[in-house]
């Protein structure tokens, strides 16, 4: 449709819809008439139009895949991602994976597509994904974010979790603490990394770590994680466990044992320490202690990462690596050393 067909259907000047898609002034009662007629019929610019068709080398356009959009450690690095694309007009796109068979199909529509680089959120990287990612990095720029071990022959970020962890129990360690339950979910390589962390830090200390304190729960990247997480720290505390201190891994199951304490009358941080692992708002909101996983900046890394990608000559792969640092609020305090 063109503005004299809008202008028409609208019953107005062909003069008064120009001022209107350059934001010029428009009597208030005409104004919500053209917006009615224009997201009736979806009309799209000529001048886009002709730029879509003409000139495709100049619209850049970038994916995000994630796996979770209820985990704030996901929102926050796709909004810094997506705000920094924005302010340079380039169009970036958000996409939900469910699980790796999704993945895949979107990944294959992307290409197919023509998107000019896609950017992975810490995915599951099972057995066999890294030569898979490899290969996509073969077919388009692409950059991961992700926490596992490996080569990957491809750009990447990672955040050192190992000594973010270490940092963690040396913080509750010096607090005196030295009975710490563990909080984490049922699988995944940066769980199994921390558990294996706190339990070496503890026997370091001539500390055996009893079984049950390491506690797991379900889905705990996602938002049911706080009920699922809730109701396995609930089931802990009542068969009489009682740690000094609770480390969780990450904010999702913070907000979970923070219910599961209230439940049992325990408060935070008078009767127990709790340090969490992300910060994202929510540990932020909770004034938790935490290890911050330097989310923005792992977004604005990943940007600069994918200009290389898409622009750089040189085509070997990059690797970054951001060190996390420890975040002092208020729900952890120092005891008496047993």
């Amino acid at each position: 449709m063109t503005i004299t067909e809008i202008a028409q259907e609208a019953g107005v000047s062909i003069a008064t819809v120009s001022r209107f898609l350059n934001n010029g002034p428009v009597k208030e009662e005409t104004r919500k008439k053209l917006e009615q007629v224009i997201r009736r019929i979806n009309y799209v610019p000529e001048s886009l139009t002709k730029k879509l068709i003409s000139s495709p080398s100049q619209i850049t356009t970038i994916a995000i895949i994630s796996h979770s959009m209820t985990n704030p450690y996901t929102t926050e690095f796709a909004e810094e991602v997506a705000n920094t694309y924005n302010s340079r007009n380039i169009v970036c796109y958000t996409v939900y994976c469910i699980d790796n068979d999704t993945e895949y199909r979107y990944l294959m529509d992307l290409i197919a597509h023509k998107v000019n680089g896609i950017i992975m959120h810490d995915p599951d990287m099972g057995e066999g994904k890294f030569e898979f990612y490899s290969r996509i990095a073969q077919r388009i720029p692409f950059v991961i974010i992700h926490s596992s071990q490996g080569d990957l022959e491809c750009n990447s970020i990672t955040v050192n979790q190992e000594k973010g962890m270490r940092d963690a129990m040396a913080y509750l360690t010096g607090l005196g603490h030295r009975r710490i339950a563990y909080i984490c979910g049922s699988y995944g390589y940066s769980f199994k990394l921390k558990e294996r962390i706190w339990k070496e830090e503890l026997e370091k200390l001539g500390i055996t770590p009893p079984e049950q304190d390491c506690v797991k729960a379900d889905n705990v990247d996602y938002e049911e994680g706080m009920d699922t997480a809730r109701e396995a720290v609930l089931k802990y505390l009542k068969e009489g466990n009682r740690p000094t201190a609770i480390f969780t891994a990450n904010d999702i199951i913070a907000m979970g044992t923070i219910s599961a304490l209230k439940e049992m009358g325990l408060s935070v941080p008078n009767d127990v320490s709790l340090m969490s692992h992300d910060n994202t708002l929510l540990a932020r909101s909770l004034d938790l202690t935490c290890v911050d996983m330097k989310i923005r900046s792992v977004g604005i890394a990943s940007v600069d990462l994918m200009d290389y990608a898409i622009k750089g000559s040189d085509t070997t792969p990059r690797h970054i690596s951001f060190t996390p640092s420890i975040i002092e609020r208020s729900s952890c305090k120092s005891i008496t050393k047993q």
